[in-house]
């Protein structure tokens, strides 16, 4: 009777040793999976958090774009376009200056010398022509801005005043001689503010890199970025 109570205990030490152990192989092998789909999932997971990020920074730098400039550029994001470029304005003026210019003449005819000053003030703006190239691709932290070469948009006059107008003894003043003068004073002006378009370039990539601050923003011209496709 003693022995077979002996070998009764034997027997539930054996069924609790066995469940011991499928209990500890079932964890060991739902822990394994675990780690399995953890390490497999990582680049997938890796790729959709980068995607989500390129998109916010996408609208960041449209927004930036629209607050700046009151335009939505082109942006793409690795290669893929995301926003399409909005055309509310054929130009995009980035900087203004006034800008004042003087114009002598003297016409001698047959000893008789007729003399003409005129001055003159122009508001000066230069800045991108929009039926350009001008886009936005994105690609990790790196932005680069394609834009056509900046130039004198527009030479608007402001005031124009004729100092003086004095007639030769034979050679007089005639309302062409103005005329021509007059002509003649915008091309002083754009000639006056030649770093204008220059100092666009450099003003618009300095606002975008200020308001992008946590990326890389690269600005090319038309003249580095290659032909216009």
């Amino acid at each position: 009777m003693r022995g077979a109570v002996i070998f009764e205990d034997m027997h539930r030490r054996s069924y609790l040793v066995l469940l011991i152990i499928l209990s500890a192989i079932l964890v060991l092998a739902f822990a394994g999976k675990l780690i399995v789909d953890q390490v497999t999932s990582w680049p997938a997971r890796v790729i959709d958090s980068a995607s989500k990020q390129a998109s916010i920074d996408a609208r960041k730098i449209r927004d930036t774009f629209v607050d700046l400039f009151q335009l939505q550029p082109k942006i793409s994001v690795n290669q893929t376009a995301v926003f399409d470029q909005t055309r509310t304005a054929l130009e995009l003026v980035v900087v203004e200056r006034e800008t004042n210019v003087t114009r002598d003449t003297a016409t001698t005819w047959f000893g008789s010398t007729k003399t003409i000053r005129i001055h003159a003030t122009y508001r000066v703006k230069a800045g991108f022509d929009l039926s350009k190239k001008l886009e936005v691709t994105v690609a990790g932290q790196d932005v680069d801005v394609k834009v056509p070469k900046a130039t004198i948009l527009s030479v608007e006059p402001l005031s124009v005043t004729v100092d003086e107008l004095n007639n030769g003894l034979w050679n007089k003043i005639q309302p062409q001689d103005v005329d021509r003068e007059l002509k003649e004073m915008p091309e002083l002006a754009r000639t006056k503010a030649a770093a204008l378009p220059g100092e666009a370039e450099q003003t618009f990539e300095r606002l975008l890199a200020e308001r992008l601050g946590d990326l890389h923003v690269h600005v090319q011209t038309q003249s580095d970025a290659g032909s216009e496709n």
